[in-house]
This record gives C-alpha cells, structure tokens and sequence, in this order.
C-alpha cells in the first residue's frame, strides 16, 4: 500500500535500506493480518486525530471503505453505517492513540469479544504499526520543514 507515510519514509530511510525493508515488510503483514476494512477506518481515524492531511487523502482499494462511510468516520460513535466491531475497534484506537497508558479494560475487552482475542492481538499489532508510521512521518515532516 503507498501512502504519502510510505513516501516520507523511503526518502528518509533511503540510506538505511535493511530498516525501510523491514518497516515495510511489518507495515505489509498488518494489512494482511487484520481485517483491511477495520484497519483503513483506524488509519483514518489516526490520521484525522493527529493531523496527517495527507494521510487523509490516500484510500487503500483492499479496504473497500465507501464514500459515505469516510465522510461519517468524524461521528463514529453516533452514526448506524458503522458496525458494533467497527465501533469497538474505533473506540480502541482512540484510547490507544491519546494515551495508550489508560487504555480501559472494558474497551480491551469488547473488542476481544467481537473479534476474539488472536484477533485482538493482531489487531494491537496492526494499529501499533500503522500509527507509529503516521507519527515518524509526521516528525520528520516537522523537522524537515516538509508539507504534510
């Protein structure tokens, strides 16, 4: 998947080929591990949380998320297009991006409940991966003056 985190990253990682390999072999796995569908709606919403306007502008085709849904992300919590699974992960993603410290047992637990708990761990796995790309890219943007 190319994102404009994937640009950022090859062009401050082209040095360091081993590490931009490894990154994107994780980064790869995630996608295929979790549920792409599930996993798009976090990254937007970790996007949207930690302004990465780019990030925003990008669709991955596997997630066949529609129009509609994009639009409705901002009101997750109040909107009927988002599923029970879709909402607990979204619920998750938000705790774990604000302070992944006080992430809340129940929240933990719902999403073990719809997804069972392998799927919970990759899910875990999965947002860890896609957010600490979003939060590089965005550093190095800021220290390198670049537009985000």
């Amino acid at each position: 998947m190319t994102t404009a985190t994937s640009a950022t990253l090859s062009a401050h990682l082209a040095q360091f080929p081993d590490v931009l390999e490894q990154l994107t072999a994780a980064h790869e796995a995630a996608w295929v591990t979790v549920d792409p569908h599930i996993l798009e709606l976090c990254r937007l919403r970790i996007a949207s949380m930690l302004g990465a306007q780019a990030e925003l502008s990008i669709n991955t085709p596997q997630a066949a998320l529609t129009a509609e849904k994009r639009s409705a992300l901002s009101q997750w919590p109040l909107s009927p297009l988002f599923t029970e699974s879709e909402k607990a992960c979204l619920a998750f993603t938000e705790e774990f991006v604000i302070d992944v410290a006080s992430l809340q047992e129940t929240t933990a637990l719902r999403v073990g409940e719809l997804l069972g708990q392998q799927e919970l761990a990759d899910f875990v796995s999965a947002l860890l991966v896609v957010e600490q790309r979003i939060r590089i890219s965005l550093a190095w943007q800021t220290l390198f003056g670049e537009n985000k």
